[in-house]
């Protein structure tokens, strides 16, 4: 007996009990299942590096275009012993497009936008075929199982246009599934369809923007990108980044700054933008954040950032978003290019008082200030006691950095525009 079917038998049993009884147990099956699960899962995770294969995280629904062809989702990853497994190879390359080849996608389509009968499409009468001809289907044994699991659908359908998608776990009725659906990363960072192919389809079907998916298995090069950046992060002073990185896989590494604490910071800054497009600069863009930001907005987006290993970090990320932004890879005093740009918007984030060092990288600062072209800037200064160079040639306070870049630049008015919880300030300068 298939899982398909032991699902089927189970819910028959539970749909037997007093109705007052149901919804206690399918909850019971459900969460035992779900701890047994984890259990199993952080014996897969020891390794910090490696997600935990419980972790579920809400994802674009078009982030997840690419699939697996029918004769390797048979051959690979068909096994719940491969989850959490990382897998090297060619698996990840994949022509196959998600709307295009399955066939259910198609069929939900036509039945909510076209009200088509399940009859007419080509899901159905493949699911009949392979019935007839022996092969039984999420427990379908006959038409009359089939005509049922249309129903079926067409309930989730309505359900989900009601009341939102909802986790499975958290779903007592008809249900002993705690599994949501299952993406596979490749070794770019892209995610490839595993299972979960009606409430996917659905979703799309509907416009859903964000699914929860379980990332079922990581591709080795991958998951060696994973593990640079933990390694990188624990070389760093406490042990974290100093930017979040954007990826959703990615979410794990250990950051100074919290995503929600990035989004609000983000959100101070879109909402003072003059326009929602033009050329952007980045100076010390470290991970990229802003980049991907700014270019979601409309910007044309650069990073300077000298550590090549950050530079790695940004190039993965880069393309892992499928981004255009372009990365400089020397100093803001050396770079041609920004000599002879205008910008619309600058951003220096915790980063200027690294030229105030020594006379040399500060009459720099002074000179590249004096240059720069640029219509606002956005500026975050360092915090004083947490950074305190006494050797350093100049030891500016807040309002006296932001005195010294309006002195130097052709910018004439200040503003402050946002408080974190740590007490640092960003200034817009314009």
């Amino acid at each position: 007996m298939n899982r398909e079917a032991i699902k089927v038998l189970i819910i028959g049993i539970v749909d037997a009990l007093p109705l007052k009884i149901q919804k206690i147990a399918y909850k019971v099956i459900i969460e035992t299942r779900y701890l047994l699960f984890k259990i199993k899962c952080k014996i897969v995770a020891r390794n910090k590096s490696i997600a935990d294969p419980a972790n579920i995280y809400w994802l674009s629904t078009n982030r997840i275009v690419k699939c697996l062809s029918p004769e390797d989702r048979k051959v690979f990853f068909n096994s719940e012993k491969m989850r959490g497994k990382i897998v090297g190879g060619n698996w990840d390359i994949s022509n196959y497009e998600f709307a295009e080849t399955i066939d259910v996608y198609e069929a939900l389509k036509k039945r909510v936008r076209e009200r088509a009968e399940w009859r007419d499409t080509e899901y159905y009468k493949r699911i009949l075929r392979q019935v007839k001809a022996g092969t039984f289907l999420y427990g379908i044994r006959n038409e009359t199982d089939l005509d049922q699991r249309c129903k079926y659908l067409d309930s989730l359908i309505e359900n989900i246009k009601k009341e939102g998608y909802h986790l499975n776990r958290n779903i007592y009725h008809k249900n002993i599934t705690f599994e949501e659906i299952d993406v596979n990363i490749g070794r770019s960072g892209e995610y490839i369809f595993r299972d979960g192919i009606h409430r996917l389809s659905i979703a799309k079907v509907l416009g859903l923007k964000c699914v929860p998916v379980m990332v079922f298995v990581r591709h080795k090069e991958w998951q060696e990108f994973r593990d640079f950046l933990f390694s990188y992060a624990k070389r760093l002073i406490g042990g974290k980044l100093y930017q979040p990185t954007i990826h959703p896989d990615l979410a794990d590494i250990p950051c100074i700054t919290e995503n929600y604490e990035a989004e609000d910071f983000w959100s101070a800054i879109k909402f003072h933008l003059k326009k929602n497009n033009g050329v952007m600069l980045d100076i010390g863009a470290k991970t990229g954040f802003w980049c991907h930001k700014f270019e979601d907005l409309g910007y044309s987006c650069y990073g300077v950032e000298e550590d090549p290993e950050l530079r790695y970090v940004m190039q993965r990320i880069k393309i892992a978003e499928n981004k255009k932004f372009q990365i400089i890879d020397r100093s803001i005093f050396q770079s041609d290019f920004i000599k002879k740009t205008e910008f619309e918007v600058v951003l220096a984030i915790n980063i200027l008082h690294h030229f105030l060092e020594t006379k040399t990288k500060y009459l720099q600062l002074v000179n590249f200030l004096k240059n720069l072209k640029t219509h606002e800037l956005f500026f975050e200064p360092h915090i004083l006691k947490e950074y305190q160079n006494k050797d350093a040639y100049k030891n500016y306070n807040e309002l006296e950095f932001v005195n010294f870049l309006l002195e130097h630049t052709s910018l004439t008015k200040s503003e402050l525009i946002y408080t974190a919880k740590n007490g640092s300030h960003i200034f817009k300068l314009f």
